[in-house]
């Protein structure tokens, strides 16, 4: 794969002030490859660099990538083709072999420069906004546990009060003064985790791997539990600390 980086600089001139257009793109290059599926326009050029400087001068609104041809036609000007997307942002089928043409696309640097939404820079089942400029986002984080509270505008917790169950994959508990939580931060607390509150019934099938469930359960009341740990017959044993009503 080959590296191509380009910065350009327009200017123009008002009677007021002079203002200074930088715009900047990194492509790389797959040869005998081309995005379908979204061309916005075909231009003739002279030779790479003529498509790339129309690709960059045009914007990232209308110009993400473009597929060019390897040999030029009767009047000696190549096929350029500019799209509107990226081969990142598309499945993989819309990015075929066409060995008349290459595809330039724009690094995953710059994308998640200028669309930093497709990076999913907010954890924890944060939602990522875009905002109105371009690099702009904004996420909306799940609901708070009050006992772990997000520590940054990304949704991030302190992991180091979260504790992974060494036995059981997938069950844990929170590290802080009072292992005690209401019912509706341990409800939050499994959220975060992707998962929901586990009845007994799921709470004994823990010991399978990969398996989401919170140490905490619930039926028609529910329970908090400091501990979860398999004993030598595989089955799931718990403490329960106290029984509330829900």
């Amino acid at each position: 794969m080959t590296y191509l980086w380009w910065l350009i600089t327009i200017s123009f001139v008002s009677e007021v002030w002079q203002v200074v257009l930088v715009r900047e793109r990194t492509y790389y290059k797959l040869e005998g490859k081309s995005l379908i599926g979204n061309v916005s326009e075909t231009r003739k050029v002279k030779d790479f660099s003529d498509c790339a400087f129309i690709c960059l001068r045009l914007g990232v609104s209308s110009c993400l990538s473009f597929n060019i041809a390897k040999v030029t036609d009767i009047d000696r000007h190549y096929s350029c083709e500019l799209s509107t997307s990226e081969k990142y942002l598309e499945p993989d089928e819309s990015f075929k072999d066409r060995i008349t043409h290459d595809y330039y696309g724009t690094t995953t640097e710059f994308l998640f420069r200028l669309f930093p939404c497709i990076s999913s820079p907010c954890n924890y089942g944060g939602t990522c906004t875009p905002g109105k400029r371009l690099g702009i986002y904004y996420c909306q984080c799940l609901p708070e546990v009050t006992v772990l509270p997000f520590m940054d505008d990304k949704c991030n917790v302190d992991k180091r009060k979260m504790i992974q169950g060494k036995a059981v994959k997938g069950v844990f508990h929170v590290k802080v003064d009072r292992y005690r939580l209401n019912y509706d931060d341990a409800k939050n607390l499994c959220t975060l985790h992707g998962a929901q509150l586990a009845t007994y019934s799921q709470l004994d099938k823990a010991q399978q791997a990969g398996a989401e469930q919170c140490a905490f359960v619930s039926s028609n009341s529910w329970s908090p539990t400091k501990k979860i740990w398999l004993n030598e017959d595989r089955n799931v044993h718990y403490t329960v600390l106290q029984d509330l009503e829900p």
